[in-house]
């Protein structure tokens, strides 16, 4: 199949449909006209489709001609609470709300790719599940597809792309093994006994045991935790009190730690309650520890890798990056591969002559609309020698 000219096709589509979401970003939960779009898209293609969850996620289906394997294809859709200061003609129109992190792109092109695959489903035996889901950016969204699909039977493979704006426009990274780490958050809730500041003796003051722990928490890499995991213990805030003169009742500290080995959370978070226990008695006052939320590293299959770097080579236009190495940014896509085989690639958006360079989560964050077309046919390329009777 000449999948490069299937793709060309659509290359205007996608990037039409990229910049019209673009300019109507919202954040996670609120995607509905997000999704409405996509069932636009899916209703002119005569794709069925089922809402899936809480939120706004939806899975469509394409039945080839036969019976066979199952193959799922990811995008994430929501958008980031933040201020776009570009000048792109397609800017954001939302105030406050930007596309800051390709999840735009990542939409189009999924929708690019059902169309080359409505177009060659006759040649392929199996069914594809083109998943679309909300909240990827505050960590939901993963659990009710999986469901959903494990009611269906399953997949045989599961896979995505994240496009990638720090990493060169024409290549792609599909790293074996570990690619994005695992993060947990967590909150620390130290009460004490507030009071006058000139008497610290007949008051239990929750802030130096806040600012104590704060640093002792980063101590935790390499001295209580794995030293061969790349791991990091991040305090993001620490909050207490309302005056100078004045010990509050009680602190907050909120955080989070991040690891690439299956289990990192646990045997960190353990470490972190110790931790807080520890200095708690020191200072005689509380601490309690809650687990706010958590999200596994994204750990890629040998086999699928293998397969994917195999059609990259095949491919004109783009090629592999084998120097780019895994990252410490968080994506709930490994809930995924904790399921199924698969893969998450890399596709590179960066164009230095363009101005493309802000990274991910920048207000000025855009990215090389060339780039698009690739990987739909990388997706399309991968599906059908998945699915190839």
């Amino acid at each position: 199949m000449k999948m490069n000219e299937l793709s060309k096709k659509y290359e205007d589509y996608v990037i039409g449909l990229r910049r019209e979401l673009h300019m109507y970003p919202e954040i996670s939960y609120e995607e509905k006209e997000t999704n409405l779009v996509i069932k636009r898209e899916l209703d002119s293609m005569n794709i069925p489709y089922e809402d899936v969850g809480d939120g706004y996620s939806l899975i469509a289906e394409i039945k080839c001609s036969e019976e066979g394997k199952s193959i799922g294809v990811r995008a994430d859709i929501d958008a980031l609470p933040m201020q776009e200061l570009t000048d792109c003609s397609y800017k954001s129109k939302i105030d406050g709300v930007m596309h800051a992190c390709g999840h735009d792109a990542h939409i189009a092109m999924l929708l690019g790719t059902a169309k080359v695959l409505s177009e060659i489903k006759d040649k392929l035996k199996g069914t594809i599940y083109l998943c679309f889901q909300s909240a990827e950016e505050i960590g939901k969204g993963a659990e009710p597809i999986i469901n959903a699909l494990n009611k269906k039977g399953g997949v045989s493979e599961f896979i995505g792309l994240h496009i990638w704006s720090l990493i060169d426009s024409g290549k792609i990274a599909l790293i074996d093994g570990p690619v994005m780490a695992g993060v947990q958050s967590f909150e620390v809730k130290i009460t004490g006994q507030g009071g006058h500041a000139s008497r610290p003796d007949l008051c239990k003051d929750p802030v130096k045991p806040a600012c104590d722990l704060a640093l002792k928490l980063s101590s935790i890499p390499g001295n209580f935790y794995d030293a061969l995991d790349n791991s990091v213990v991040h305090v993001g805030m620490v909050k207490a009190g309302t005056k100078s003169n004045i010990f509050p009742d009680d602190a907050l500290i909120t955080g989070g730690c991040r690891f690439y080995k299956d289990g990192g959370a646990e045997k960190i978070f353990s470490q972190i309650k110790r931790m807080a226990e520890g200095t708690a008695l020191t200072y005689g006052v509380e601490a309690e520890v809650f687990d706010i939320s958590l999200t596994p590293p994204t750990i890629n299959h040998h086999e699928q890798v293998m397969k994917a770097r195999k059609i990259v080579e095949q491919m004109e236009g783009l090629e592999l990056d084998l120097e780019q190495e895994r990252l410490a940014a968080s994506d709930n896509f490994g809930t995924y591969l904790q399921s199924y085989p698969g893969f998450y690639g890399l596709l590179g958006a960066m164009n230095k002559e363009k101005g493309v360079i802000w990274p991910h989560h920048n207000s000025k964050f855009n990215l090389d609309e060339d780039v698009f077309v690739k990987g739909v046919e990388f997706f399309a390329n991968y599906v059908y020698e998945f699915l190839s009777k």
